[in-house]
């Protein structure tokens, strides 16, 4: 409250940060997703459901001294949070992974009128508590008594990080009703036919083995996630419920997922995962391993991962792979709506572009598919010629394409091996030769990496990109989770070509993957002169 000629006049409350945050209740024995709203004086407020997966706060009368922001929070409820100045005023949309109710507390941070105060809403966890309910989950942390792990480059040992993220991970489920047994509860050491073996007694529903990567290349670094090959199906989509929610909830590179090199006892029937959270031989992840804090959000990660896959098998009883999960209905027919755009360039936000053009037209249901391409100019990941120094080994490699190779310059498989590394790319050489004496063909992306496959030599589009080699897009599923959260609409990042071959690189509704990608066969997407960057698929079941 301000004096002027010695009236008071209330000034406008004034928003200084919003964070979302577990609150634990200790009491109740539960835990909510809480979202705190901090401001200089205590302000009105509004808060109401948009659709049934987004809340919105209206603060009228508030000024927003935070910048504007999306932040992401990825708990397994709270997707991400929007801060927006307005229209008409500021406000905050939660996007949220299931509906939930909320209640909201007024806290005044001093007991007079015009002091500090706080908005705090908790969104009640109960539909996740539901997902876990007679769920048993085993957590077997790596390693363990004469058996070190890892070692990082400042002498912290694997075997301790992962007692200490299991038992987080153990706590975190618990409170979620989750029942838990772990393979181990102390430095000590612990038979890996014994880790099964009780899994097995315990009648476990899952069993997820955490570690972290190890690496005699220091610069290595990133999660990874192995999933069994005795169970593979059920596995593998544990796996990659478990390393998307990692790469959403940590500051870690992506690995990707891979079988586990080893072989299981052959009647082992539950699905098994090993997760590889971060790296400890880099010297930076090993930084974030002596942090509670990372080590908190790591078991965040996997219980949301958990949440997901549980859902997921509840809707698939078979618990088919994600990428082939028939949960959903196939649509009868999909309906296609190319839209013409403006040239989109590199410095422009792919959010709001795709939000312009598609904000009036598309519906809940529809998925709105975006060519690589786009996604990789917005990126900067256009690429001149002239501006690559090719190396000796790159003006060799490209003469083993055909002409017609996306790598058949020196430039472009100069960029080839610095987006993977030379050695992966040998070997990728080594195997498309082995391959073609047995007639096979793709062995080359498929062991030197796929991402190499989305790399045009010289872009089929138009000027000035005419004249780019433009790499694939970088993290398209994240790229997709993202525009999603902002428009509300699933969303699939893709390659398409005139052949009728159609790679779905990212995408939001992983049940979809399969009319989708029926949907694009025509090729309705175009980066030439049709300048139809865009296209809305509208699914009639």
């Amino acid at each position: 409250m301000t004096m002027v000629g010695g009236v008071k006049f209330m000034e406008r409350p004034r928003i200084t940060n919003i964070r979302a945050t577990r609150f634990t209740d200790l009491i109740a024995n539960r835990v909510t997703s809480r979202l705190v709203i901090e401001a200089v004086s205590l302000p009105r407020y509004r808060v109401r459901t948009v659709s049934a997966n987004q809340l919105r706060i209206d603060l009228p009368d508030s000024v927003l001294i935070m910048a504007p922001d999306r932040i992401a929070v990825n708990d397994g409820l709270i997707s991400s949070m929007t801060v927006a100045l307005g229209p008409p005023h500021p406000h905050v949309l939660v996007s949220l992974e299931h509906p939930s109710s909320w209640t909201v507390i007024e806290v005044p941070a001093m007991p007079k009128e015009d002091g500090p105060g706080r908005l705090v809403i908790d969104l009640d966890r109960s539909p996740i508590r539901a997902i876990f309910e007679g769920k048993l989950v085993a957590i077997d942390p790596g390693h363990g008594g004469s058996d070190f792990g890892g070692r990082g480059q400042v002498n912290l040992v694997e075997k301790k990080i992962t007692l200490e993220t299991g038992r987080l991970l153990s706590n975190a489920l618990a409170l979620e009703k989750a029942g838990v047994v772990m393979t181990r509860i102390s430095d000590e050491d612990v038979s890996r036919k014994a880790r099964f073996a009780l899994a097995e007694m315990s009648g476990a529903d899952v069993l997820i083995s955490i570690h972290a990567n190890a690496s005699g290349n220091r610069e290595i670094s990133g999660a990874r996630t192995l999933y069994s090959r005795e169970t593979e199906r059920e596995s593998r989509a544990l796996a990659e419920c478990v390393q998307a929610s990692l790469v959403e909830k940590l500051p870690v590179a992506d690995r990707g997922i891979a079988k586990i090199p080893g072989r299981l006892p052959p009647d082992f029937k539950i699905p098994y995962v090993i997760a590889e959270v971060a790296t400890i031989t880099n010297r930076v992840e090993e930084g974030w391993f002596r942090s509670l804090i990372f080590k908190e959000r790591a078991a965040d990660a996997l219980v949301t991962g958990l949440k997901r896959y549980f859902l997921l098998s509840a809707d698939c009883p078979d618990k088919c792979s994600m990428t082939l999960d028939k949960s959903r209905t196939v649509p009868v027919s999909v309906a296609t709506i190319p839209i013409r755009t403006h040239l989109i360039g590199e410095n422009e936000s792919l959010i709001e572009v795709v939000k312009k053009y598609t904000s009036k037209i598309a519906k809940p249901g529809d998925v709105v598919a975006v060519a690589e391409s786009v996604v990789s100019i917005t990126q900067g990941r256009a690429i001149l010629p002239e501006s690559v120094h090719p190396g000796r080994l790159a003006r060799m490699l490209c003469k083993l394409p055909g002409k017609g190779g996306s790598l058949a310059t020196p430039p472009a498989m100069q960029l080839a091996i610095n987006e993977v590394g030379s050695h992966r790319v040998l070997l990728g050489v080594v195997a498309a030769g082995a391959g073609r004496l047995i007639g096979r063909r793709g062995d080359f992306y498929r062991v030197a990496g796929r991402s190499l496959a989305q790399i045009d030599d010289v872009a089929m589009t138009l000027p000035p990109f005419d004249k780019y080699v433009i790499l694939g897009p970088s993290n398209p599923d994240n790229v997709a989770r993202h525009i999603k959260d902002t428009i509300g609409i699933d969303i699939a990042i893709v390659d398409v070509n005139d052949l009728g071959c159609v790679d779905v690189l990212g995408i939001t509704d992983r049940t979809a993957v399969e009319w989708v990608s029926r949907a694009l066969a025509s090729n309705p997407l175009g980066n030439d002169d049709q300048q139809t960057p865009i296209v809305i698929l509208r699914p009639d079941y």
